[in-house]
């Protein structure tokens, strides 16, 4: 199988380009990028897409103008689109290396070009020597198995047809094409790691294994299928556990057997999710939640990235940010309150014949039955205070504290300021919507009028 038929097999293999895709080729005129959009131009047809040239000028070579011109040509003779986008790196300079800010900047600039060009995806020329090299950088600066899979073959809009072919086969491709390309002069000094490793490194390496490139890619691949495998697990405990968008509850005794890689995986995908700054996430932050799964009850810990976990008898809470108690709503008496920070409404009327109604209602966990009477308006839903007491219908006239109430329904302690009550004028608890009301305001023989309260969901 020829060069472009095995690019082909490669881009159908993985879905890479779709018919009607527009596709911004990101070419600096080195062999591998010129080798790229020749074998790119040369299926269009055959696969049904569009094609724009992209080049991206650092300006750190002199020679980076001609090049610039020069692919500008090439496309022109292709017949196909240009678009330049220039850089000043110098500009750019800040802590870290120049190869990364460079690399950076040059993907942001391929960005802007797609956006710009309503193009859907772009092509980048990276090949196996490239993931050969990447993976060694990773071992030497330290990585975990997300790194050793080295470059992935798609990344969002980013694809890279060329995953599946040597240095050597481009060259070759090229010489037996008569495509011209230009040779980066930075791609000889060692001054930047990744030559380093190319020019030095591997020759050393080959050495002692011929196949040493084959062997590190074999890691890669076998690294990318392990990666998948525990991505696999890992989405059906993430789903198990997850709340919301921002929260998540880890049962304990199914997060503590798990075997430590699972979990660490587990752990630092919810802390990312969960993070109003991921990037700040780090060991610390998984080694933090792995303290308080040994921790007890009650401990409550900020964690690096900006989430906040709580551990209660039977878990962990993860939430991206604390839980604001609720505000003050007054009830309309008779009407429709909204309650937008539960996603409920309150529906209250008044009613008469309390005598007649005795006998056909009974209170439920959503609609509540009231002596209008003996309550004084306007009436409040709210969130508890510190230690408020309430008087539950049947405990004639008994009261208990809210905090044992909601210990004894299970309400997690971060939740409790979101734990609603409907209170009088006097602050008087009259109901506890989802529980039960007051004693104190029962309907009975004498009641002459009802205040119907009923909760429903809001959307």
């Amino acid at each position: 199988m020829n060069f472009t038929e095995r690019v082909k097999d490669f881009i159908l293999k993985h879905k890479l380009i779709s018919p009607k895709d527009t596709i911004l080729v990101g070419v600096s005129g080195g062999p591998d990028s010129m080798a790229l959009l020749f074998v790119l131009s040369s299926l269009k047809e055959e696969l049904d897409f569009s094609i724009i040239v992209c080049c991206v000028d650092h300006k750190l070579r002199p020679e980076s103008r001609e090049e610039a011109i020069f692919v500008s040509k090439t496309s022109r003779k292709l017949g196909l689109p240009f678009v330049l986008k220039e850089l000043d790196i110098d500009r750019m300079k800040k802590r870290g290396s120049l190869e990364e800010i460079a690399r950076v900047a040059r993907y942001k600039a391929l960005e802007e070009a797609r956006i710009e060009s309503n193009s859907n995806k772009i092509a980048v020329a990276h090949h196996l020597d490239d993931q050969v090299e990447t993976v060694i950088m990773r071992i030497i600066r330290g990585t975990s198995i997300k790194g050793l899979r080295g470059i992935p073959i798609k990344n969002r809009n980013i694809i890279r047809p060329l995953m599946c072919v040597w240095r050597q086969e481009i060259l070759d491709f090229c010489r037996e094409n008569s495509i011209s390309y230009v040779i980066d002069s930075s791609n000889l000094s060692i001054d930047f790691t990744r030559n380093k490793i190319r020019l030095e490194l591997l020759p050393k390496l080959t050495e002692y294994n011929p196949r040493v490139k084959e062997s590190i890619l074999r890691i890669a691949i076998q690294a990318e299928e392990l990666d998948q495998f525990l991505s696999y697990l890992e989405s059906n405990f993430l789903e198990r556990y997850r709340i919301s968008d921002q929260e998540f509850y880890i049962p304990i005794e199914e997060i503590s057997p798990l075997p430590s890689l699972l979990r660490r995986r587990i752990l630092m995908k919810i802390l990312i999710d969960t993070s109003p700054k991921p990037n700040e996430v780090r060991e610390e932050s998984y080694k933090m939640l792995e303290y308080l799964l040994e921790s007890s009850t009650g401990t409550k810990l900020n964690l690096p990235g900006g989430s906040i976990a709580y551990r209660n008898h039977n878990g962990i809470r993860i939430l991206r940010e604390e839980i604001e108690s609720l505000p003050v709503y007054e009830l309309n008496v008779p009407g429709i309150t909204i309650i937008d920070r539960l996603n409920k409404k309150v529906f209250t009327e008044i009613t008469e014949n309390g005598r007649y109604l005795k006998e056909k209602l009974s209170n439920n966990l959503y609609t509540f039955y009231l002596d209008f009477d003996k309550i004084k308006l306007p009436i409040y839903l709210r969130s508890p205070k510190e230690g408020e007491k309430f008087s539950p219908l049947g405990l004639r006239g008994r009261n208990k504290k809210l905090q044992d109430i909601m210990v004894d329904r299970k309400i997690p302690r971060e939740y409790r300021g979101l734990y609603p009550i409907i209170v009088d004028s006097n602050g008087e608890i009259i109901c506890i919507p989802e529980y039960t009301i007051s004693e104190k305001v029962k309907v009975t023989d004498n009641t002459k009028r009802i205040l119907i309260v009923r909760i429903e969901d809001y959307e």
